[in-house]
């Protein structure tokens, strides 16, 4: 068990560092920061309306910037291994294929996470400047300074960054599945965006199909309990909306939907270890 531990995190440092090596990564990384520092220069209205902005568009960038980031490591994980034969080299040494794809999906899982760290540590310094600018501009009303400080500082933000964080780890697993089964990155990045938009679309077409009667036959009944179970629903991940917005979203919702994350990266990644254990290489 020590030493199957030991391989996989073996793999996953590797794949982590690869990544980070290859420029399209920084790339991405840099236009995400440059995204969030940017906000600042497009907010002329009320202190409220100045921070919300600051915070859609930063949570914004990380999403997108780690959707980019994760579907393209994710699809050259085997798809680029194969290509370049270097996975027969790793395969041949006592390392079980389940080791590979869960270092592999650990290796990409932590550059996320560096990533996440990165640009909500630029969320959080361009919020700490913008509070020291409207400040001054109010002229030191210490009551409007508190309400300002309380926009900017405001705890909830760390629920946003966690619910960003296990979204896309959900679909980093996703992408990994994937890649088990695919021959080429087109085909890993095509089917990942397919299901991230019918992940997102599907409980709209639940509640239409309910709305309607259409689900009171039992194929439309059959069909929808299939799809809500092999498809992660991504709507549930809008509770980030509401935090930015400035609702009250309790902890206990925001772990559920963390733990409903994690129960599916799980299902992804054994479905996904079955799929390369039988796969001929």
């Amino acid at each position: 068990m020590i030493g199957g531990t030991r391989r996989v995190l073996a793999v996953a440092g590797n794949t982590f560092l690869e990544a980070v090596r290859q420029k399209v990564f920084a790339v991405l990384l840099l236009f995400g920061l440059v995204m969030v520092g940017g906000a600042n220069y497009f907010t002329e209205f009320s202190y409220q309306e100045q921070f919300k902005f600051l915070k859609d568009l930063g949570y914004a960038s990380i999403g997108l910037t780690g959707l980019l980031i994760g579907l393209l490591g994710a699809a050259q994980l085997i798809p680029g291994e194969i290509e370049r034969r270097t996975i027969l080299t790793a395969l041949c040494r006592p390392l079980r294929r389940w080791e590979f794809i869960w270092g592999k999906y650990l290796g990409l899982l932590f550059l996320l996470f560096v990533m996440v760290g990165v640009m909500s540590a630029a969320v959080w310094g361009v919020l700490h400047w913008k509070e020291g600018q409207l400040i001054a501009s109010e002229g030191g009303d210490p009551a409007v300074a508190d309400l300002i400080r309380a926009e900017a500082r405001d705890p909830r933000m760390l629920q946003a960054v966690l619910l960003v964080g296990v979204k896309l780890a959900v679909v980093a697993a996703l992408a990994v599945f994937f890649s088990t089964i695919a021959t080429s990155t087109t085909f890993v990045v095509a089917m990942t965006l397919m299901v991230y938009l019918i992940g997102h679309l599907q409980s709209v077409a639940r509640e239409q199909w309910l709305e309607s009667g259409e689900a009171t036959r039992w194929l439309v009944k059959s069909f929808l309990v299939l799809v809500s179970l092999l498809i992660p629903d991504f709507n549930l991940y809008n509770l980030i909306d509401e935090i930015v917005a400035g609702n009250a979203v309790h902890w206990k919702a925001t772990l559920e939907v963390t733990g409903y994350s994690v129960v599916y990266i799980f299902i992804l990644l054994g479905a996904a270890t079955l799929a390369f254990e039988g796969r001929d290489i």
